[in-house]
């Protein structure tokens, strides 16, 4: 019997290896959305939580890390292909950090738009809303537990009626439906995962080799801004190919664009989330006391393509002291500095680096227990890595759950010897903490 089952087991694998399609760009239907977003003097993250069925309700939180000056923040989802919104607000309290939740409507599968509005500013983030599709093995291996159980009972009955060849005939059914299931359950990881409803189809075979870079265009308004006074950070991204505006951005590491800005000397520090102001345009309102040359570097990924990192300058007119810029770039970071492993890193080989933060109630931040940006003193050079131990978690909390800590551990490697200024990044009680670190790399075959 088992060598008769042997070709129809090997048929179903295939057939449910064939079912599974090519899975789109994108996250999973049992995903959250994160837009970690720069708005309005506040650093909040946007989380719009998985769907399971629609018309539904549709719960948002809003995560006010730095909640600056608080404020009013409007909410509107519009679905692309229909137009039907629905619309709600949060008022963000000054100084009190933590999750704002509101409940929004949602009626069709497909892409949206989130608009977000706060004290003058507006960001327009695309999304898809998705719901997760059950997959082929999931159906087979409760099809064939249900037939597992008929078959289970007319053999009971047979039994009972002492006709024999009825209760062989259902008890060769429930081996043969018990065999399918477990079959099914145990292959189920090496089939492709399902699409699910809503999602954008996959690429086109010509573009499977992915997108071209999208080319920045990064400017201040004004151009010379002062020390001390508030100036716009544009950052205009256009498709390599076309010359068209890249706007095709996807989710990467809970935001659309990541973008650094430091001072030449490192005194001055953000890590900011741009809103998006118009197709392929994202801006940032900034301010610093430090006169001077500023390096800007952006971090995201365009649809069907890999992660880009575009940099470039602008300059602070005048005289300024960094002092102030030392103090807030430390932001509320305190105890041990961080701890290498060597302690003076060789150029091309991996370093340790470790970082004790106390205690351990630290919440992920961008999806990740830490954050480590190096930059090397030149400017030329920046690199960012996450948090070992919450880059292996399959499943990671979301930003209302405290678990990770007290010791953040990274690894890195210099790409050359030379002085590296590092921040290390993590978040405690909804507050982004950010500890500032020099680093000297030596060259290989140097004494050490």
């Amino acid at each position: 019997m088992v060598k008769r089952l042997i070709p129809a087991l090997l048929a179903l694998a295939a057939v449910l290896a064939w079912a599974g399609p090519a899975a789109a760009h994108g996250r999973s239907g049992e995903a959250d959305v994160r837009f970690a977003q720069t708005i309005a003097g506040m650093e909040i993250t946007v989380v719009v939580r998985a769907s399971v069925a629609v018309p539904s309700p549709l719960q948002v939180d809003v995560v006010a890390h730095e909640p600056g000056p608080g404020g009013r923040l409007d909410l509107e989802l519009r679905s692309i292909e229909d137009g039907g919104s629905s619309s709600g607000s949060v008022r963000i309290e000054a100084d009190r950090p933590g999750m704002y939740p509101l409940v929004l409507a949602v009626d069709r599968v497909g892409p949206h738009e989130l608009e977000l509005r706060a004290g003058g500013e507006r960001s327009v983030l695309p999304f898809a809303v998705l719901v997760p599709e059950t997959p082929l093995w999931e159906v087979v291996v409760y099809a064939a537990f249900a037939c597992a159980a008929v078959a289970l009972i007319g053999a009971l009955v047979g039994a009972a009626l002492a006709r024999r060849a009825v209760a062989a005939g259902f008890a060769g059914g429930f081996a043969v439906a018990t065999v399918v299931a477990f079959t099914a359950g145990l292959l189920s990881p090496w089939f492709a995962p399902t699409v699910p409803e809503g999602a954008p189809p996959a690429p086109p075979p010509e573009q499977l080799l992915g997108r071209p870079n999208a080319q920045p265009v990064i400017e201040v308004l004004p151009g010379r801004p002062a020390p001390g006074t508030e100036f716009r950070l544009r950052v205009e991204l256009f498709d390599g190919s076309t010359g068209r505006p890249a706007d095709d951005l996807v989710e990467h590491h809970g935001a659309l664009s990541h973008v650094v800005v430091t001072s030449q000397d490192g005194s001055y520090f953000r890590h900011v989330h741009p809103i998006r102001t118009g197709p392929g345009t994202y801006e940032v309102r900034l301010r610093t006391e430090t006169a001077g040359r500023h390096r800007v570097y952006a971090e995201f990924e365009r649809a069907d393509a890999g992660g880009q990192l575009v940099s470039g300058e602008f300059t602070v007119a005048g005289a300024g002291t960094a002092a102030e810029e030392e103090d807030e770039a430390r932001s509320g970071a305190s105890g041990p500095a961080p701890v290498l492993q060597p302690a003076r890193p060789v150029a091309g080989r991996p370093v340790r680096i470790t970082l004790d933060a106390g205690t351990a109630d630290l919440q992920p931040w961008l999806g990740m227990a830490g954050h480590l940006i190096v930059r090397s003193d030149d400017g030329g050079y920046l690199g960012h890595v996450h948090e070992a131990g919450s880059m292996a978690a399959e499943n990671p909390p979301d930003e209302s759950v405290a678990r990770y800590g007290p010791m953040l551990e990274f690894t890195f490697s210099f790409p050359r010897p030379g002085r590296y200024l590092a921040w290390i990044q993590y978040a405690r009680n909804y507050r982004i903490v950010t500890v500032p670190h020099v680093i000297e790399v030596a060259a290989e075959g140097s004494p050490r």
